[in-house]
């Protein structure tokens, strides 16, 4: 455990970024900001054409709709710690994202939205006597807004940016009880670490859709983060609150969609981040992902299960800090309220596995993710629309 801990104390300063590890060592929680059909779909549905669904990271993408939208979802779930020697079981949830997708005609489309892309909600004991005890919690969120258009004259093409205002302050909360021979009562050593973030980064994103084909490109820009770090403990002193300004790594990711069938389409993901610029002698870090949908297309009239959507998909994760590999699977459906509101539900399943050299950890996980959309024809008649 020893090893573990200066670890913990440097993923405080790392883990909370919009591009920190997946379910950094079961330590906390990281969510991606993937609309509802997206999360069954393996988080890999980014390009996938969409009215009512916006993803900050394609935000070129919905500067090709019709439809304005709003979004939230939230994320119970239960996860099994497991070490060399114990394993925990804790529960939780979390809330992801709420998000509002206003499209303005000829003016392009502004995208606005709340993520909670880190949470770190821990407890950890050493076993039946307890002499360890490590409890943490917090996280980092992300306020957004993204702006695109499509470009005049090429009506396949849409271009967008997006801002990104990081903010956010995490605990990590150690206990040590000690029994010595001389002594008739125990002694408690109680140490911290607490940090505050303030910070911000851009994304681009270049979108194309033709016939069945769905295509986009984003890319973070670097930018920069302030870290004010505290640390606590009884019987020590220590300096004042820190400050530095840090640079989170950058990414750039590719996604498709194949639209092979008046029913189904098939959608890819793949990213990478260099973490090996931002801390010496990390690698960088691949993420993967694969989907599939069936969309029945039924109208209102028709029976409620001809208007409902089946989809799965598969993600993983290799690389990054300590090198840690990540994989999961999903399930969902999408269920329909009323003529444009859905009901989105996403079962994920999968584990995280840490080993370098020292105590080996791994995470198995099962989240379920709850998407409500809501979305109409703002300041246009079904009339007009048609």
């Amino acid at each position: 455990m020893r090893k573990i801990l200066p670890f913990l104390l440097l993923a405080g300063c790392l883990a909370t970024w919009a591009q920190s590890p997946l379910g950094l060592l079961g330590w906390g929680n990281e969510t991606s900001p993937a609309d509802g059909p997206s999360r069954a779909m393996g988080d890999a549905a980014s390009a996938l054409r969409s009215d009512k669904n916006w993803d900050p990271r394609m935000e070129a993408r919905s500067a090709q709709a019709n439809l304005a939208a709003f979004e939230i979802q939230i994320a119970p779930q239960v996860v099994k710690v497991e070490g060399d020697t114990q394993s925990n079981t804790l529960g939780g949830g979390s809330l992801p994202r709420v998000s509002l997708s206003v499209p303005m005609g000829r003016f392009g489309h502004l995208g606005l939205g709340y993520f909670q892309r880190f949470q770190r909600d821990f407890e950890w004991n050493s076993g039946a006597d307890s002499t360890l005890s490590i409890h943490s919690e917090g996280g980092a969120f992300e306020a957004v807004v993204g702006y695109s258009v499509v470009v005049p004259g090429v009506r396949n093409l849409s271009l967008g940016a997006t801002y990104h205002r990081l903010l956010g302050s995490d605990r990590l909360y150690q206990e040590t009880r000690l029994q010595f021979p001389d002594e008739y009562g125990e002694v408690v050593v109680r140490d911290s670490v607490s940090h505050r973030y303030w910070g911000d980064y851009w994304t681009v994103s270049a979108y194309w859709t033709k016939a069945d084909i769905d295509a986009g490109l984003w890319v973070d820009f670097l930018g920069e983060a302030e870290v004010q770090q505290t640390r606590g403990a009884n019987n020590q002193q220590f300096a004042p609150r820190q400050s530095k300004t840090v640079t989170p790594p950058a990414s750039v990711g590719v996604a498709g969609a194949w639209r092979f069938d008046a029913k189904q389409s098939a959608v890819a993901q793949i990213a990478r981040t260099s973490w090996e610029d931002a801390i010496p002698g990390s690698d960088a870090r691949w993420d993967v992902g694969l989907g599939w949908q069936y969309k029945m297309g039924g109208d209102r009239f028709d029976d409620y299960w001809r208007q409902m959507s089946y989809r799965a998909g598969l993600s993983g994760s290799v690389g990054g800090p300590q090198s840690l590999l990540s994989e999961s699977a999903t399930v969902g459906a999408g269920m329909p309220m009323g003529p444009y509101g859905t009901l989105d539900l996403s079962l994920q399943i999968g584990q995280n596995e840490y080993d370098n050299g020292g105590p080996k950890l791994k995470d198995s996980f099962v989240r379920l993710y709850v998407s409500i959309t809501g979305a109409s024809l703002w300041g246009r008649s079904q009339r007009t629309h048609r």
